[in-house]
């Protein structure tokens, strides 16, 4: 109601001024006497034509302010949700006092218009050829501001081949009647001309919501099963979603296989982004940099064209976990294992137990007694702890390919410090007590070299919560490195010497 009353005062002056013309046509012989101009012939005529001009471009302003008001700030306003193009306006005025113009011709000088209409499609034919693409422009402006099929701030895309990397992508930054404006994620200004934008199909990434999905093609060697890649892409979007510059966790990135190709089998990884927040190309890149990493620890590799010739054995491209010299060549990526010799990793791999892990399986408790650890390989597992102030479980952390947990179990017999449950299916091994002892007491010198790498991991992990540098980070990671040194002697001392130690009962195993 209030802004009704404020486009009604907005009427006030066109009224007040068309009345104060129409009481002058009116009453001009009044007026002419009040003056003394009833016997000027010359002045009477002067007085007679300015009072009817100003009738009629007093009516044409009213006129006007009335259609602005009442249609196009109030009607058309409120049926587009937003504010009319001053285009639409300006045109609409120009219409108007054009008819009043052609009225003060036809009426006050009793001269035909019809020649000045002639003239002027004249002209406006030649004008009209001469600057159709700017005309264009003006008009595809005015159908995005009435249709907005999108927005400032909006990210969109320029589809020029459809599934090609190279379309245009920008976020909207200026909407005027000659160009659009986009900042591109290279922070580049593209000026585009509004009759390009008419005739090219948009991708708006910011409609109907915010959240928008993307996609990212992957090919992968024939010899990979489909199960197991599935496993490693969706763990690689899922490890690094809600990061600063990451995906979404929530709709979940999914894999799929899209089809068969020369080179291999095709896999789609779908994820979705807040553009506004992360522009696509760097939850692109994002996505890809884990992608590759996860691909690398778990002994894959894209697909790519062969024209190999080997004269001795081919070297395998693939590596598959189940067997034993695959799985060498694995644990030796992993920063864990660097302190161990060759044979001694090759013993380890012999040992270990594998663990095909179903979605949402808890693979440990916070609290519990255990002694073995487990090697991630494929998947994704999160940490889940227990708040010292509420004792609510929070998530703190996020295991992936290449990881290690359970390792202070493992060397120091402390109970477990996290609950870790698989967000993903996953392939783990787990490394239990009596298979790490021989190793340990054969080579002592290997017992240093692992407390070592499981202090510079502790420092490692609180910066990372933290959120600081740790000052003398090497004096700490000596300090703890020695702590844990003593634990493991202590610890394995036991269970090397016999001293009545029992060994803690075997983890039953996870059901596939």
């Amino acid at each position: 109601m209030k802004t009704f009353r404020f486009d009604m005062k907005r009427l006030a002056g066109p009224a007040a001024l068309l009345v104060v013309f129409v009481i002058f046509g009116l009453r001009t012989e009044d007026v002419l006497r009040q003056f003394g101009l009833a016997a000027v012939v010359q002045g009477r005529q002067i007085f007679e034509y300015g009072a009817q001009i100003g009738l009629w471009f007093s009516a044409a302003f009213f006129i006007n302010r009335l259609v602005s008001v009442i249609f196009w700030d109030g009607l058309v306003a409120r049926a587009i949700k937003g504010r009319v193009p001053r285009l639409l306006k300006d045109s609409t005025a120009f219409v108007i006092y054009l008819v009043a113009a052609s009225g003060v011709i036809q009426f006050v000088f009793h001269r035909p218009v019809t020649g000045f209409w002639a003239t002027s499609g004249a002209v406006g034919v030649v004008l009209g050829i001469a600057l159709r693409n700017i005309i264009l422009d003006l008009f595809t402006g005015l159908a995005v501001n009435i249709d907005r099929p999108y927005s400032i701030g909006d990210w969109v895309m320029i589809v020029d081949n459809p599934g090609s990397d190279e379309n245009l992508v920008g976020c909207v930054q200026e909407i005027n009647w000659r160009t659009t404006r986009l900042r591109t994620t290279s922070n580049n200004m593209l000026v585009v001309p509004n009759n390009v934008m008419g005739q090219k199909v948009i991708t708006n990434f910011m409609a109907p919501g915010e959240r928008s999905r993307f996609e990212v093609d992957f090919t992968l060697d024939f010899s990979v099963p489909s199960e197991r890649a599935i496993r490693v892409l969706s763990a690689a979007a899922l490890a690094v979603a809600d990061a600063p510059q990451g995906p979404l966790s929530d709709p979940k990135p999914k894999a799929r296989v899209t089809g068969i190709s020369d080179l291999g089998v095709k896999y789609r990884l779908r994820y979705w982004t807040v553009p506004r927040e992360v522009s696509p190309a760097r939850a692109r890149h994002t996505v890809i940099t884990s992608v590759l990493a996860q691909l690398h620890q778990a002994g894959m590799t894209l697909a790519y064209p062969k024209q190999d010739t080997y004269y001795a054995a081919m070297p395998k491209r693939q590596f598959e976990p189940a067997l034993l010299e695959d799985r060498c060549e694995i644990l030796k990526r992993i920063a864990w294992f660097a302190a161990l010799a060759t044979d001694e990793v090759r013993r380890l791999s012999e040992a270990m137990i594998p663990r095909q892990v179903p979605a949402g399986t808890v693979m440990m408790h916070q609290g519990d007694t255990g002694d073995s650890m487990f090697v991630l390989l494929e998947g994704m597992m999160e940490v889940f702890a227990n708040s010292p102030e509420t004792g609510e479980e929070i998530k703190v952390g996020k295991l992936t390919g290449g990881d290690v947990y359970g390792e202070m179990s493992l060397l120091t017999g402390a109970k477990r410090a996290a609950t870790v449950k698989a967000a993903t299916q996953a392939l783990a091994y787990e490394i239990r007590k009596e298979h790490l002892a021989p190793i340990l007491e054969a080579r002592p010198e290997a017992t240093e070299a692992i407390s070592r790498i499981v202090a510079e991991r502790r420092v490692a992990t609180e910066q990372a919560m933290a959120e600081a540098v740790i000052e003398e980070p090497e004096e700490r990671v000596q300090s703890l490195a020695a702590t844990v040194l003593k634990k493991i002697k202590a610890f394995f001392s036991l269970a090397l010497h016999g001293a009545g130690h029992i060994l803690a009962p075997p983890i039953p195993k996870q059901s596939t």
